[in-house]
């Protein structure tokens, strides 16, 4: 079975436990500042696993290929970020802490963060969209295009706001699943029909729910196209069944959205383990290695080896 607590996360493939203190090289890459990592593009390959990936593959395709047509027009990545803005991400981040910054104030400079150093590893080639998951359904606020465009999207979305005491209106809306269905029809519509030659089209899915298991009443036709990654991060608060069953969400969130390399991460109250998931998702969906062994990728020396 899947482990999911406030401090540790057993991966799907191995099930080997990463605990959190297990982070601490990841915690030092992830505060590198975007101007190191844009300056010195071979020590962030390595970081992110790249050169021991380049070494795994034959020179006529994946990371030679992928180089090569880079470096003559650019490998376009298209990302949406679906980002959760329902009424449990106004709580607060560290249930510790309920003065504390809500889950949305940590999420949103994160994700700042996340977008200003992907963009700067490649400027040119990255075109960033963004859905809300409001609390019945998705959508669309922007569709792929420049940084700069989605970084003053994503600022003017939903200020944190600290929230009252679930009123007795609220707990019906927290307590009702959200279906991704309305997820799946609006990346569709993001993404549209025509991929620009050799793009990637990816999302990031941030979710914040714990009260409600989501569900999906429709099929999700992107699964089935090419070069499309889905990726998700659940921020969750600590587990107690029935009301609040994360390992149930945890688990129908795989199902919902995993296929081909995608990585399901999850976190109750820290920081770092965030940002250290931000970083891992800095890297091509083409050249990352599983989630379970990706951890490793970013120790320098054992890329190297």
């Amino acid at each position: 079975g899947h482990c999911l607590s406030r401090d540790c996360l057993v991966s799907p493939s191995r099930g080997q436990l990463l605990l959190t203190n297990e982070l601490a090289v990841i915690l030092r890459v992830a505060s590198f500042p975007t101007k190191v990592c844009a300056q010195s593009p071979e020590a962030f390959q390595c970081l992110l696993g790249r050169r021991a990936f380049a070494r795994q593959m034959p020179s006529s395709h994946g990371f030679d290929a992928y180089c090569r047509k880079a470096e003559q027009g650019g490998t376009v990545e298209r990302i949406c970020v679906a980002l959760d803005v329902g009424l449990e991400m106004h709580d607060a981040f560290d249930a510790r802490r309920p003065d504390g910054p809500t889950r949305l104030a940590v999420v949103l400079p994160a994700l700042r963060t996340w977008i200003t150093q992907k963009s700067s590893l490649s400027t040119a080639t990255t075109q960033w969209g963004l859905v809300v998951l409001r609390d019945a359904e998705a959508e669309l606020l922007l569709a792929p295009t420049e940084r700069d465009i989605m970084l003053a999207t994503l600022n003017s979305v939903a200020q944190p706001r600290r929230r009252d005491a679930f009123e007795e209106e609220d707990d019906g809306v927290a307590d009702a699943p959200f279906d991704f269905s309305s997820l799946y029809n609006v990346l569709g519509a993001a993404f549209g029909t025509a991929r620009p030659d050799g793009a990637v089209d990816r999302c990031l899915v941030v979710f914040g729910r714990s009260r409600a298991v989501p569900v999906a009443t429709g099929e999700f036709e992107l699964k089935n196209k090419g070069d499309f990654f889905l990726d998700a991060i659940y921020l969750h608060e600590n587990a107690a069944p029935p009301v609040r069953d994360v390992q149930a969400v945890y688990d129908t969130l795989r199902k919902l959205l995993v296929h081909r390399s995608s990585y399901v991460m999850e976190t109750t109250r820290s920081q770092e383990k965030l940002k250290s998931y931000l970083l891992l998702l800095l890297a091509h969906p083409v050249l990352r290695d599983a989630q379970d062994s990706a951890l490793a990728k970013l120790d320098p020396e054992a890329a190297q080896r």
